[in-house]
């Protein structure tokens, strides 16, 4: 489950530094992701890689916060679902408000995401073998 975690990690890393480099590409998703049935796909994502640092957070470098940084995005992914569920409409207005910002407000956005996922990459990394 580590090796998982540490992919997980990876992925959210380099998904914000593509973010960084070209904010175009996270609106891009923002504009076409405002739908009930993404907010679903969304959930289901959150709701496992919580569950996966979770599981992980003992093997890792840091248990304590692996472990409370996956009862986060758990919590972010239930959350996440009933937005799908029954605030669509007002999930609408904050992505377009988010959108307004320019591509300084998505850079801004991507750094708390690259700095959390470099960390789950760093805590949940293999361990190096001896020479």
């Amino acid at each position: 489950m580590k090796i998982l975690a540490f992919v997980v990690g990876i992925f959210v890393a380099a998904f914000a530094a593509a973010g960084l480099i070209a904010p175009s590409g996270l609106n891009w998703i923002a504009e076409h992701g405002v739908t009930p049935r993404a907010f679903y796909f969304y959930a289901a994502v959150r709701i496992a890689m919580g569950l996966v640092l979770i599981s992980a957070a003992s093997a890792s470098r840091e248990p304590k916060a692996i472990r409370v940084l996956g009862y986060i995005i758990l919590i972010a992914g239930i959350t996440t679902a009933f937005v799908g569920l029954l605030a669509i409409d007002r999930a609408h207005a904050i992505i377009a408000w988010w959108l307004k910002q320019g591509a300084d407000g998505v850079r801004l956005t991507a750094i708390p995401m690259l700095v959390m996922g470099s960390f789950v990459a760093w805590a949940c990394a293999p361990a190096r073998r001896a020479a």
